[in-house]
Protein backbone atom coordinates (compact mmCIF):
# COMPACT_ATOMS: atom_id res chain seq x y z
CA UNK A 1 0.00 0.00 0.00
CA UNK A 2 2.71 1.96 0.89
CA UNK A 3 4.64 1.63 -2.18
CA UNK A 4 1.90 2.21 -4.53
CA UNK A 5 1.27 5.91 -3.03
CA UNK A 6 4.44 6.90 -3.06
CA UNK A 7 4.47 5.26 -6.99
CA UNK A 8 1.33 7.84 -7.44
CA UNK A 9 3.44 10.31 -5.92
CA UNK A 10 6.48 10.03 -7.96
CA UNK A 11 4.67 9.73 -11.03
CA UNK A 12 2.40 13.28 -10.35
CA UNK A 13 5.62 14.81 -9.52
CA UNK A 14 7.49 13.55 -12.79
CA UNK A 15 4.50 15.34 -15.04
CA UNK A 16 4.48 18.41 -12.85
CA UNK A 17 8.31 18.30 -13.39
CA UNK A 18 7.87 17.85 -16.62
CA UNK A 19 5.26 20.53 -17.66
CA UNK A 20 7.30 23.15 -15.38
CA UNK A 21 10.64 22.63 -17.73
CA UNK A 22 8.03 22.62 -20.82
CA UNK A 23 6.58 26.16 -19.82
CA UNK A 24 10.02 27.41 -18.90
CA UNK A 25 11.37 27.13 -22.53
CA UNK A 26 8.44 28.48 -23.80
CA UNK A 27 8.74 31.89 -24.63
CA UNK A 28 6.29 34.58 -26.14
CA UNK A 29 7.16 36.11 -29.50
CA UNK A 30 5.67 39.10 -29.11
CA UNK A 31 6.84 42.01 -27.62
CA UNK A 32 5.71 42.72 -24.06
CA UNK A 33 4.90 45.51 -21.83
CA UNK A 34 7.42 45.82 -18.86
CA UNK A 35 4.00 45.14 -16.82
CA UNK A 36 3.41 42.13 -18.76
CA UNK A 37 7.00 41.10 -18.50
CA UNK A 38 7.02 41.71 -14.49
CA UNK A 39 3.82 39.32 -14.77
CA UNK A 40 5.78 37.11 -17.19
CA UNK A 41 9.04 37.11 -15.06
CA UNK A 42 6.62 36.42 -11.54
CA UNK A 43 4.71 33.24 -12.85
CA UNK A 44 8.12 31.84 -14.20
CA UNK A 45 9.36 32.21 -11.04
CA UNK A 46 6.42 30.87 -9.22
CA UNK A 47 6.63 27.96 -11.52
CA UNK A 48 10.43 27.20 -10.88
CA UNK A 49 9.50 27.72 -7.36
CA UNK A 50 6.77 24.67 -8.19
CA UNK A 51 8.67 22.58 -10.19
CA UNK A 52 11.50 22.92 -7.50
CA UNK A 53 9.03 22.14 -4.62
CA UNK A 54 7.81 19.11 -7.13
CA UNK A 55 11.82 18.38 -7.77
CA UNK A 56 12.14 18.09 -3.61
CA UNK A 57 8.82 16.06 -3.00
CA UNK A 58 10.00 13.76 -5.73
CA UNK A 59 13.41 13.35 -4.21
CA UNK A 60 11.51 12.82 -0.91
CA UNK A 61 9.70 10.13 -1.86
CA UNK A 62 12.16 8.38 -3.92
CA UNK A 63 14.45 8.62 -0.42
CA UNK A 64 11.10 7.14 0.96
CA UNK A 65 11.17 4.32 -1.39
CA UNK A 66 14.43 3.19 -0.99
CA UNK A 67 14.48 3.92 2.68
CA UNK A 68 10.81 1.50 2.12
CA UNK A 69 13.19 -0.71 0.25
CA UNK A 70 15.80 -1.49 2.53
CA UNK A 71 14.08 -1.85 5.52
CA UNK A 72 12.02 -4.79 3.53
CA UNK A 73 15.12 -5.98 2.79
CA UNK A 74 16.20 -5.95 5.95
CA UNK A 75 13.44 -7.56 7.48
CA UNK A 76 13.64 -9.68 4.82
CA UNK A 77 17.49 -10.71 6.15
CA UNK A 78 16.41 -11.21 9.23
CA UNK A 79 13.57 -13.43 8.27
CA UNK A 80 15.88 -15.73 6.54
CA UNK A 81 18.31 -15.42 9.15
CA UNK A 82 15.57 -16.62 11.88
CA UNK A 83 14.88 -19.70 10.06
CA UNK A 84 17.80 -20.86 9.64
CA UNK A 85 18.94 -20.21 13.01
CA UNK A 86 15.50 -22.31 13.51
CA UNK A 87 16.50 -25.01 10.69
CA UNK A 88 19.84 -25.58 12.58
CA UNK A 89 18.28 -25.74 16.07
CA UNK A 90 15.73 -28.50 14.70
CA UNK A 91 18.87 -29.93 13.30
CA UNK A 92 20.67 -30.53 16.24
CA UNK A 93 18.04 -31.42 18.27
CA UNK A 94 17.17 -33.96 15.47
CA UNK A 95 20.87 -35.02 15.45
CA UNK A 96 21.25 -35.21 19.28
CA UNK A 97 17.33 -37.05 19.35
CA UNK A 98 18.98 -39.91 16.64
CA UNK A 99 22.64 -39.82 18.74
CA UNK A 100 19.97 -40.80 21.84
CA UNK A 101 18.21 -43.51 20.13
CA UNK A 102 21.34 -44.95 19.01
CA UNK A 103 22.83 -44.82 22.43
CA UNK A 104 19.39 -46.59 23.97
CA UNK A 105 19.80 -48.90 20.84
CA UNK A 106 23.20 -50.13 21.59
CA UNK A 107 22.36 -50.54 25.01
CA UNK A 108 19.98 -52.72 24.72
CA UNK A 109 22.00 -54.94 22.05
CA UNK A 110 24.68 -54.90 24.84
CA UNK A 111 22.01 -55.53 27.64
CA UNK A 112 20.36 -58.63 24.98
CA UNK A 113 23.84 -59.93 24.67
CA UNK A 114 24.60 -60.08 28.18
CA UNK A 115 20.91 -61.57 28.62
CA UNK A 116 22.42 -64.55 26.51
CA UNK A 117 25.52 -64.84 28.06
CA UNK A 118 23.68 -65.41 31.13
CA UNK A 119 21.50 -67.77 29.37
CA UNK A 120 24.27 -69.76 27.85
CA UNK A 121 25.89 -69.54 31.12
CA UNK A 122 22.80 -71.20 33.13
CA UNK A 123 22.60 -73.97 30.40
CA UNK A 124 26.19 -74.83 30.60
CA UNK A 125 25.50 -74.92 34.47
CA UNK A 126 22.70 -76.71 34.14
CA UNK A 127 24.16 -79.49 31.53
CA UNK A 128 27.53 -79.90 34.46
CA UNK A 129 24.87 -80.47 37.03
CA UNK A 130 23.31 -82.70 34.94
CA UNK A 131 26.05 -84.31 33.74
CA UNK A 132 27.31 -84.85 37.55
CA UNK A 133 24.20 -86.26 38.51
CA UNK A 134 24.61 -88.65 35.79
CA UNK A 135 27.44 -89.40 36.88
CA UNK A 136 26.50 -89.72 40.41
CA UNK A 137 24.15 -92.72 38.96
CA UNK A 138 26.31 -94.30 37.23
CA UNK A 139 28.46 -94.63 40.20
CA UNK A 140 25.54 -95.80 42.40
CA UNK A 141 24.83 -98.36 39.73
CA UNK A 142 28.81 -99.64 39.97
CA UNK A 143 29.01 -99.32 43.62
CA UNK A 144 25.10 -100.93 43.97
CA UNK A 145 26.44 -104.05 41.53
CA UNK A 146 29.74 -104.50 43.33
CA UNK A 147 27.48 -104.57 47.02
CA UNK A 148 25.54 -106.80 44.92
CA UNK A 149 28.58 -109.02 44.07
CA UNK A 150 30.00 -108.77 47.52
CA UNK A 151 27.23 -109.83 49.03
CA UNK A 152 26.61 -112.75 47.27
CA UNK A 153 30.38 -113.54 47.01
CA UNK A 154 29.69 -113.54 51.29
CA UNK A 155 26.69 -115.31 50.85
CA UNK A 156 28.49 -118.26 48.40
CA UNK A 157 31.20 -118.29 51.35
CA UNK A 158 29.37 -117.98 54.28
CA UNK A 159 26.94 -121.64 52.81
CA UNK A 160 30.70 -123.24 52.14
Amino acid sequence: MKLSILSFACALAFSGAASAQITETVTPLVPVSPADQQIYNVRAAEQQIQANEQAVALEKARQAQQAAKAKAAAESRQAKARAKAAAEKKAKQEAAEAEAKAKQLKAEQYQDEMRQIELESKRLDLEAKRSNVQTQIELNKVRQQQAVETLQKDAAEAKQ
